[in-house]
């Protein structure tokens, strides 16, 4: 009877720590999937900030650079030149210098090492 009683209690401690140990899952899956939706959304919003200031400042460049030249169109052309470049630069590093690093964040959001 006495060895019924300590499986009985064995078993409700099995039980209690499987329940323990599935809240404490939900929970971890529960943090990371937070920080990664409060890090999307803090990452689009300095995004939407970065392309209105860029845009602003290039139209400013194109301007003084057209004025400097006396010929507004020449700014703007010469702006657009150099994106193109920045731009052809970006797509044949796009691996080192944007999927490496998102790939990279990604990962350390989502690990369990503490900061």
């Amino acid at each position: 009877m006495e060895e019924k009683i300590k499986i009985e209690h064995l078993l409700s401690d099995v039980k209690d720590y499987a329940e323990e140990r599935m809240n404490l899952m939900i929970l971890s899956v529960q943090e990371k999937t937070s920080k990664a939706v409060a890090g999307t959304a803090s990452l689009i919003f300095v995004l939407v900030l970065t392309v209105f200031m860029l845009g602003f400042l290039s139209m400013a460049a194109a301007w003084f650079i057209g004025q400097w030249l006396n010929q507004p169109s020449l700014g703007f052309l010469i702006v657009g030149v150099f994106y193109f470049i920045a731009a052809i630069m970006l797509w044949s590093n796009r691996e080192k210098w944007v999927g490496l690093p998102i790939m990279n964040a990604f990962l350390k959001n989502i690990s369990d090492e503490e900061d």
